[in-house]
């Protein structure tokens, strides 16, 4: 039997987490989703799956294979959706991740927009700002602030951001305000679990020096939105991009604190793979997303 047959078969089968789920997916037989899986079990020369009466879980060799077959059938959907995207509006699948902080801050509107607009491009969203090996995960774009140093990734700069040092003006009232980075050590921070700089808020003083404030507070949350609400209600300070404060600090709901010893702005990028061609409808994404951005 075709080997790609049988690797859609047995990805099916992962993704399901069960022979049954893959058989109504694939519109197959259960015996017969399970013979294929044994089929390349016996090519293969190993056991990709252990199976028991509730579950199925992958052998080392299994979970190796799969991540395989996941590059491998979404090179075959994107041969596929190039093709036929020549022949008319565009159409196929787009596998991106995006941090939650931009989704919150109109980045998902943005998105929402562009599936309006191309409703034959199957757009899918995974909020997520973890680095991932994005052959290996299957995703064709990831939205990211600040530069990455993976070598085997393009970046396409789409706008600049500020990291900056908020509070209401509430908080400010009740607690006073920082003159300095090290003033904020008094003061209650509200972090942003998600954050790699959260070991450290990052500062550089007038003169050029470096500063790293390593904060602390009674609220961390790992969304982004939350801790927002919670500078809103007179939490404490912030610190985080200023694409999820523009608008509080526009209406004065927020005020700008420190901002003297600010980082220089960095980037908000879109990432892909350097060794992916990228099909017409990712081209059409990135740009529409550079476009909008810079208005």
């Amino acid at each position: 039997m075709n080997i790609l047959t049988l690797m859609e078969t047995f990805s099916a089968v992962v993704e399901a987490g069960s022979f049954t789920g893959a058989a109504e997916k694939l519109g197959l037989s259960k015996s017969f989703v399970s013979k294929q899986v044994s089929t390349l079990e016996v090519e293969l020369g190993c056991r990709l799956l252990y199976r028991t009466t509730r579950t199925l879980s992958l052998s080392d060799e299994g979970s190796q294979f799969y991540n395989h077959c996941k590059i491998i059938m979404a090179e075959a959907e994107n041969a596929r959706a190039e093709v036929m995207d020549r022949q008319g509006a565009p159409r196929g699948k787009i596998r991106m991740t995006i941090p939650q902080s931009l989704i919150i801050s109109g980045f998902g509107q943005l998105l929402i927009d562009f599936q309006l607009q191309y409703p034959e491009i199957k757009l899918e969203v995974i909020a997520s700002g973890r680095i991932e090996d994005l052959v290996k995960e299957g995703i064709d774009i990831a939205l990211r602030v600040g530069q990455l140093e993976d070598s085997s990734l393009i970046s396409r700069r789409l706008m600049d951001c500020t990291f900056q040092v908020v509070a209401s003006s509430d908080y400010i009232k009740k607690w006073g305000e920082p003159f300095q980075p090290a003033d904020l050590m008094q003061h209650n921070c509200l972090i942003y679990g998600d954050s790699k700089i959260n070991k450290g808020w990052p500062f550089r003083s007038p003169s050029g020096e470096s500063i790293t404030v390593k904060a602390k507070g009674n609220f961390i949350s790992n969304d982004g939105g939350l801790v927002v609400e919670g500078m809103l209600n007179g939490l404490g300070i912030g610190f985080g991009p200023s694409f999820l404060f523009n608008e509080h600090v526009e209406k004065g709901r927020l005020k700008l604190l420190l901002s003297d010893y600010y980082q220089p702005p960095t980037a908000i990028s879109a990432l892909y793979p350097l060794n992916r061609n990228l099909s017409r409808r990712i081209r059409l994404l990135i740009d529409y997303l550079s476009e909008r951005l810079s208005v």
